[in-house]
């Protein structure tokens, strides 16, 4: 029986035995189907952990065991709940992507890096896993003041990371570190955007000015000692205020114009100035050609003159008449009228060149005063008969 009754002897508990035979052993005095005793069933528990560990049983019908087994059970049992929670506590698996953020005694000892570590057991140490791959992104817009004194609506968003080496930086030296990220962006653009002009954001400087906002609000977030690395700023959207915008409108379309008219002018200017440095080089050519010839040209009629100053030396009387009708010659072929002096008489005679050209006729002699000369060819070329030539010739002299 599972309760021991006070007050009876051994034949009471003989015939209660034997009456317990009979009924249910229920304190309660209940027949039928029970529930199972919650006290048996923890000291089952307790006598199959003591017969595990070589203590003995402890049912009534066993010995009671001595007082040294009743004490070393609960400390052994003590020693491997506390063994199993340590070894729960002080193992930690860090993922690729994690670093783990050790504190011994609430103080920062190591930060561990992926991998399966070991610390101490809580509350000796604990572990604060971070993501560091993590790319966090705020978004924030505003009207602000530019250099010019104008206003200008920006809306721009901002990407950011937990720096690998600073990661205890990031849990410990700042309380909100996403709120002080969005402060102090705020802060760096208007900081950036009051050193432009409005043309300059709206137009050619954008991209300037995304990198100067990133350089200035890392400058901040290192002064913090935050822990956050900025890896991108982007401008979503940048417009003077609502009243004025259809005039900016005009000016940015004109500006626009503009650059596509020096596109042309460029355009063409590219065709033209080949075909112009071709002409000047064509140019000097020509101009070196005929500077040869013209010294080849004149070297020539040097070396003809002195070929005429020699003869003349030798014969100047038959030289001077060589020179002379070589020179008529040339004057006369270019021409197709003559008018011809003569000392006996006063009248002009008028000698139609051009018509005896035209006959086509054989060359005939013609008598000019005291000098006879001979056609030649059509050209009116002359040839010399061996006459004495006259002093003058023609109203003009020599």
């Amino acid at each position: 029986m599972a309760w021991n009754k006070p007050g009876g002897n051994d034949n009471e508990s003989n015939n209660n035995d034997s009456d317990e035979n009979k009924k249910p052993n229920n304190p309660w005095g209940s027949g039928g189907n029970q529930p199972p005793d919650l006290e048996k069933l923890i000291a089952d528990f307790f006598n199959s952990i003591k017969q595990s560990l070589g203590m003995g049983a402890t049912t009534p019908s066993q010995k009671q065991p001595d007082s040294k087994s009743s004490v070393l059970f609960p400390v052994i049992l003590l020693i491997v709940i506390m063994a199993l929670y340590a070894l729960f506590t002080s193992a930690h698996k860090i993922d690729q992507a994690e670093r783990g953020v050790v504190l011994t005694f609430g103080k920062h000892s190591s930060t561990m890096e992926p991998g399966l570590r070991f610390t101490w057991p809580k509350p000796i140490s604990e572990v604060y896993k971070v993501n560091v791959e993590n790319l966090f992104s705020t978004d924030e817009s505003g009207e602000m003041l530019t250099e010019d004194k104008n206003l200008v609506f920006l809306e721009f968003s901002i990407q950011y990371r937990i720096k690998r080496d600073q990661v205890k930086d990031y849990l410990f030296m700042l309380e909100d570190p996403h709120a002080t990220v969005k402060y102090a962006a705020e802060s760096a653009v208007r900081q950036v955007v009051g050193t432009n002009t409005m043309d300059h954001l709206l137009n050619e400087s954008r991209e300037i000015a995304s990198r100067d906002i990133v350089d200035v609000l890392q400058k901040m977030m290192d002064s913090y000692k935050s822990g956050i690395q900025i890896t991108n700023f982007n401008f979503k959207e940048v417009h003077p205020p609502a009243k004025v915008k259809d005039a900016f409108d005009d000016v940015v379309k004109a500006r626009e114009d503009a650059k596509t008219y020096i596109n042309e002018a460029n355009k063409y200017r590219r065709q033209r100035v080949p075909l112009a440095e071709g002409n000047v080089l064509k140019i000097v050519q020509d101009a070196e050609a005929y500077k040869e010839a013209t010294i080849t040209k004149a070297e020539g009629e040097a070396q003809k003159f002195n070929l005429v100053r020699q003869q003349y030396e030798r014969a100047p009387e038959v030289t001077k008449e060589r020179l002379y009708l070589e020179t008529m010659e040339e004057v006369f072929a270019n021409t197709s009228k003559v008018l011809i002096d003569s000392e006996s008489s006063n009248n002009m005679m008028y000698l139609p060149l051009d018509q005896m050209m035209k006959k086509r006729q054989e060359p005939e002699t013609i008598y000019m005063g005291t000098t006879t000369v001979t056609p030649t060819d059509r050209t009116t070329s002359y040839q010399h008969n061996d006459r004495t030539p006259s002093p003058r010739i023609g109203r003009g002299g020599r």
